[in-house]
């Protein structure tokens, strides 16, 4: 229940990889306000009950495997934002996008932000990061992050949705319409992301590219002509409104 929760309502970004979801945490960990760490992965964050005599005892207590997993990741994030000494946080894992259920029943009151980017721009950044051969091999991630990410925006309590093209075309305004959404004052130091703090880029917890390293807003690359668009990607494009 969501009064067990020492972090009773955190901000979820839910997108797929290489949609500009780092991009997006630091803008909005820039605010002084709120702490946005890299990925956490909380998925992967597992509790073993190890014999029959731990099961008794936490079953005793009304406590199953899934629910000591619950208090652990609020224990993590509570951890987190306590140390930064600030009042909201920001969990972007794509990965959650897979686990949405899991977060709705650990955080009833939990906030989302749904982070959308053009299909094949997704796919063509898979694929230069060295994560699939060519664009038809990352379109099938692609469109597995896709459909969970569609499953969990249709469903969710409550969310904001926001596209990476518009996060860089139009920072400011974009970065004020997530403010509003998370009832936080706008603050324009926001959009100097380089001047703070944002722990390392590196593989595995985030973009580690120059692009982000370089501590400045930059446009979206744009996706290949439409011409080289996987058969697989062309209904996502159709349905995220990213048609010719």
């Amino acid at each position: 229940m969501s009064d067990d929760r020492l972090v009773p309502s955190p901000v979820f970004v839910l997108s797929p990889i290489r949609s500009g979801s780092t991009l997006l945490r630091c803008l909005l960990g820039s605010h002084s306000k709120v702490h946005a760490p890299h990925e956490l992965h909380l998925g992967g964050l597992n509790v073993t009950v190890a014999d029959e005599f731990t099961e008794l005892a936490t079953s005793t207590l009304g406590l199953g495997r899934q629910d000591l997993e619950h208090l652990l990741w609020d224990r993590l994030l509570h951890r987190q934002l306590t140390q930064a000494g600030k009042n909201v946080l920001v969990e972007k894992s794509p990965g959650n996008v897979f686990i949405w259920r899991r977060i709705t029943e650990c955080w009833p009151d939990a906030r989302y932000i749904v982070l959308r980017r053009h299909p094949v721009a997704i796919a063509d950044s898979i694929r230069r990061a060295g994560d699939a051969n060519d664009l038809a091999e990352a379109a099938v991630t692609v469109d597995k992050f896709a459909s969970a990410l569609d499953e969990a925006a249709a469903n969710l309590p409550t969310s904001v949705s926001v596209t990476y093209e518009q996060l860089t075309a139009d920072p400011e305004a974009t970065c004020k319409a997530l403010c509003e959404y998370i009832g936080i004052p706008w603050e324009p130091a926001m959009l100097d992301y380089g001047r703070h703090d944002h722990g390392p880029f590196v593989y595995g917890i985030g973009d580690w590219s120059p692009q982000i390293a370089s501590g400045q807003i930059q446009s979206a690359t744009p996706p290949p002509p439409d011409a080289d668009i996987p058969p697989l990607l062309s209904s996502w494009c159709e349905k995220w409104g990213y048609t010719p």
